[in-house]
């Protein structure tokens, strides 16, 4: 088992620098330069890849905020915060949220505010993410986050005694964050070796949702349902798990896409 352990905030002048904050902006920038360098070995313009990040990671953060609000604590409109709530970019985010803001800020910014091709800007930035995931899901599992159930997983964490309520004896239960930045680390792996060959536009975007999404669904089974502020569930499933099974059918579109349509040789530098 881990042990249980806390990594206290320090402090940067006024500027705290928590474990997941700085883990995310680690992974953002790992990420950016790798979409970059995809984006030069391919042929394209680092400054369209590059001003297509931050208006895909903006749009994330904005859409992954709502959709946290509105899908999983929607009771903070109606019962606390009100419609401020909504405002709140950074009180909160879903992965999947942020995942569908990423999609409509790369289709806003290659189709009407730099019209480019989408496809080949999209996969660049595609290839760079998961190097920049396994930091964030990292920064996760540092701060604790998605705590599971209880378990005797060898690689789960041991919580203390009165951790989460008065009373509660402590135990081993699933670190989620852990689990996937652990996955998420394969799927780096597979697209660093997949990415020395020529790939046809969209083989990324295909590659992660067939990758991560049945993980994914499968992860989100192992989530505590005995704790507050434990995940809602829609029949049965989280919100994320329904997304699993957009994502995992968007994939499949792509893969019959992919089949037709002849791969583009990448230009070196």
């Amino acid at each position: 088992m881990i042990p249980y352990f806390s990594i206290p905030v320090k402090y940067l002048g006024p500027i705290p620098l928590d474990p997941w904050g700085t883990m995310v902006c680690i992974g953002f920038v790992v990420g950016l330069e790798l979409a970059r360098a995809r984006g030069i070995k391919t042929g394209l313009d680092v400054r369209d890849v590059v001003d297509g990040i931050v208006a895909v990671i903006g749009m994330g953060f904005v859409v992954g905020h709502l959709v946290h609000v509105l899908a999983y604590h929607y009771e903070d409109i109606f019962l606390k915060e009100g419609i401020t709530s909504l405002l709140k970019i950074w009180a909160g985010l879903s992965s999947f949220g942020g995942f569908l803001g990423a999609v409509v800020g790369a289709l806003l910014f290659y189709g009407v505010v730099r019209r480019r091709p989408f496809w080949p800007h999209a996969d660049a930035i595609i290839y760079g993410f998961p190097f920049g995931w396994v930091f964030g899901r990292t920064g996760c599992f540092l701060a604790h986050d998605h705590i599971g159930r209880l378990t005797d997983f060898p690689i789960a964490v041991q919580f203390p005694p009165h951790y989460f309520f008065q009373g509660d004896p402590g135990g081993a239960r699933f670190d989620l964050g852990l689990l996937e930045a652990l996955w998420t680390v394969v799927i780096a792996v597979l697209f660093f070796v997949w990415g020395r060959s020529p790939r046809a536009p969209g083989f990324f975007a295909a590659a992660w949702c067939l990758l991560y999404a049945p993980v994914r669904f499968g992860l989100d089974f192992l989530r505590n349902t005995d704790l507050e502020h434990a995940d809602v569930r829609w029949n049965g499933l989280t919100p994320a798990q329904w997304g699993c099974l957009v994502m995992f059918g968007g994939g499949l579109l792509l893969l019959r896409r992919l089949r037709d349509k002849r791969v583009q040789p990448a230009v070196s530098p």
